[in-house]
């Protein structure tokens, strides 16, 4: 019986796993002590439970390596999920953080525009006007809504240089003297210096983006405007828009040196110098929204 065995586990077709190979040897050992072969029947049980502790020892092993993969696996997703967690707390820390310091910034440029406005009292809510309005222009021009809101804000502050001009000329009654105009026009650069003075750079690129509006906002599209006689698409878009709300809003209010324009003459003031003064463009603009009724209501700034 014992030769048998042997014979049988030396045979290439016989089977290769330990589980069958022990098989072999219990049905060995039952078979030796059938035939009284008490001696190869302990050899072929012992045989059987060596290889029968290697399978158990395997299969402990096996199933060891299992659990550890699935300690892995749910450490894994645990980690996941507390990253996830994380990066969504993160996420909502930003979102409020922004909003604080888009707060902030509105108060800031809300501060500074009715400090410039204060000054100009007569003009009435002016600022805030010409600030909507950049905000209805820049989205008629395609301009996507938060970068147009952006420029609505920065353009708040586009006559903010006028808190350095002297009461004395900037609400003198009756026209300018040459001398006069010159001290006016440097409020562009006062505006743009006081928005870039060290520490304005913390209010973000806002700030940034009002004294570009400030600096540009008396170019003209012909290259005679100041303070830097910029030309067409050389001149930033927001100082482009401005120019147009701007001088729009100053025809049709009353000043100490002039009374109030009608729409109809301001709107043909702009449409006789669009290529000239004015972006063409920026005129079109106005006037579709003028002709539409989307322009901010005045009374309401």
């Amino acid at each position: 019986a014992q030769a048998t065995v042997q014979a049988a586990l030396r045979d290439p077709a016989a089977p290769a796993h330990p589980h069958e190979h022990a098989a072999l040897h219990l049905v060995a050992s039952d078979v030796c002590a059938q035939l009284g072969d008490y001696p190869g029947a302990l050899t072929h049980h012992r045989a059987y439970h060596q290889l029968d502790a290697h399978t158990r020892h395997a299969h402990r092993q096996e199933r060891a390596r299992a659990a550890q993969a699935r300690v892995a696996l749910d450490a894994t997703r645990h980690e996941a999920r507390l990253h996830r967690q994380r990066n969504d707390e993160l996420e909502a820390l930003v979102q409020v953080r922004t909003q604080e310091l888009r707060r902030s910034q509105r108060a800031v440029i809300d501060l500074l525009a009715s400090a410039a406005e204060f000054r100009d009292a007569p003009l009435g809510p002016h600022t805030r006007w010409v600030g909507d309005a950049t905000t209805a222009v820049a989205r008629h021009l395609g301009l996507p809504a938060a970068h147009a809101e952006e420029l609505g804000l920065a353009a708040r502050l586009h006559d903010v240089g006028k808190i350095g001009i002297p009461d004395a000329i900037l609400l003198k009654e009756g026209p300018l003297t040459p001398d006069e105009r010159d001290i006016i026009a440097t409020h562009t650069a006062l505006g743009a210096q006081l928005l870039t003075q060290p520490g304005a750079a913390d209010g973000g690129p806002l700030l940034h983006l009002a004294a570009q509006i400030a600096l540009s906002h008396h170019e003209c599209w012909n290259g005679s405007g100041y303070p830097r006689a910029l030309r067409g698409a050389d001149i930033p878009l927001g100082g482009r828009i401005v120019r147009v709300v701007d001088t729009f809003d100053a025809l049709i209010s009353a000043r100490p040196y002039k009374p109030a324009w009608t729409d109809a003459d301001a709107l043909a003031y702009l449409r006789q110098h669009a290529g000239t003064l004015f972006d063409p463009a920026c005129v079109q603009a106005v006037m579709d929204l003028h002709a539409a009724a989307q322009l901010p209501p005045r009374d309401a700034s």
